[in-house]
C-alpha cells in the first residue's frame, strides 16, 4: 500500500495505462512522441486548461470525466517533476 506522499508520485507507465485505449493502436503512442519531442509540459497544461474551461458553470456540477482528465494530465506533469 502506498503512503499519501507516494500516491502523488506516479510513474510514466502508470500514467499511460490510464490513457484512452484508442491511442494505443500503433507501434508508438502519440503521448510518447509528444514527450520525446519535448512538448509534454505545454501539451498537458493546454489540456488542463481546456477541460477546466469546459467545466466552468454558474449552475450545475462539473463533469466527472473531465475532472478525471484534468487529474490525468496533472499526473503527467508530476512524472516530469520527479
Amino acid at each position: 500500500m502506498r503512503t499519501a506522499e507516494e500516491k502523488l508520485y506516479i510513474t510514466w507507465e502508470e500514467v499511460k495505462k490510464k490513457g484512452s485505449k484508442h491511442y494505443k493502436t500503433g507501434h508508438i503512442e502519440p503521448i510518447d512522441l509528444i514527450k520525446e519531442g519535448g512538448m509534454l509540459q505545454d501539451f498537458a497544461i493546454g489540456n488542463i486548461i481546456k477541460y477546466a474551461f469546459r467545466n466552468r458553470r454558474e449552475n450545475g456540477k462539473p463533469k466527472r470525466g473531465d475532472l478525471e482528465k484534468i487529474k490525468h494530465y496533472c499526473d503527467m506533469l508530476l512524472t516530469m517533476a520527479e
